[in-house]
């Protein structure tokens, strides 16, 4: 995703937890002279990039805030769940029990999400997100939904996984699809979800499901070839899916290739190289 944006959502984030939570505070908080916001996503690992493009948009946004409301003093504290649900339930707790903390800005995994949301429910804790967009998280029957303490900025991948299918077709006179997933709370959903959109626009010729942090994508690289595809569309993030489109080129694969917001971070034209050229992201 363009920086400029990713900052934006989380500018977002941050001046709704810091103008909302600060004001319907109880009598105790709101006198204090100042406050803690959290920002927890990943800062360190394979997926730091998402999370370092966030932070400078919630830092402004708390700036601007102390610097117009200088009665309480919004600090910022980071939690590094490094988009992995394990890190982040074991994280979560230790900024539940800070009790100067009174919101937390994330999270940008929608896994990191779902397993914080016990910690932070049980604390009473406000999470606006300026990503997370897997829609189970939303979702009233869904079991790990955030209700009623998770809210976020950007649509959910219900929009986001139709819009992909079309965008990723557009221009192809008869696309042939074949769609990848990274199996996390964020990709499989978002992979899965393109496919009804696929179906009416075109064909599919395969599916794949390959764990996110798979060293060598080749074998799939392989299969996409072999099966005739002219459009990949990949659920996941951007470590893996530039090792997948390195593949994919490596391996003679000359169609469209495709991925979601989790792809569309600063660091994806360094990290793919000169197959990140003419990749369609969507956001």
């Amino acid at each position: 995703m363009n920086k400029k944006i990713v900052s934006g959502l989380a500018i977002a984030a941050a001046a709704t937890l810091a103008l909302g939570v600060v004001a319907t505070s109880p009598a105790s908080a709101a006198a204090k002279k100042s406050v803690t916001l959290a920002f927890q996503g990943p800062l360190t690992g394979g997926d730091a990039q998402l999370g370092q493009d966030q932070i400078p948009g919630a830092i402004y946004a708390i700036a601007l805030y102390n610097a117009k409301n200088p009665a309480v003093k919004v600090e910022l504290i980071k939690a590094d769940s490094q988009c992995d649900g394990t890190v982040a339930a074991n994280i979560a707790p230790g900024v539940a029990a800070n009790k100067a903390v009174i919101g937390v800005i994330g999270t940008s995994c929608s896994g990191e999400a779902r397993n914080s949301f016990p910690a932070y429910r049980a604390a009473g804790l406000t999470m606006i997100a300026p990503s997370a967009s897997a829609v189970s998280l939303t979702d009233p029957k869904a079991p790990d939904r955030g209700f009623p303490i998770f809210h976020r900025v950007v649509a959910h991948d219900g929009f986001q996984a139709p819009a992909l299918a079309r965008y990723a077709a557009k221009g192809v006179s008869n696309p042939k699809y074949y769609v990848i997933d990274d199996m996390t709370t964020y990709g499989g959903p978002l992979a899965k979800g393109t496919l009804p959109t696929a179906k009416k626009l075109g064909t599919v010729v395969g599916t794949d499901s390959v764990a996110k942090g798979t060293a060598d994508y080749t074998s799939v690289a392989s299969k996409v070839k072999a099966s005739g595809a002219n459009v990949v569309i990949y659920g996941g993030y951007t470590t893996d899916a530039a090792k997948l489109f390195k593949a994919l080129r490596d391996g003679g694969y000359t169609g469209i290739l495709a991925s979601g917001d989790g792809t569309n971070t600063s660091d994806f034209p360094g990290l793919a190289g000169k197959a990140a050229e003419g990749v369609r992201l969507t956001a």
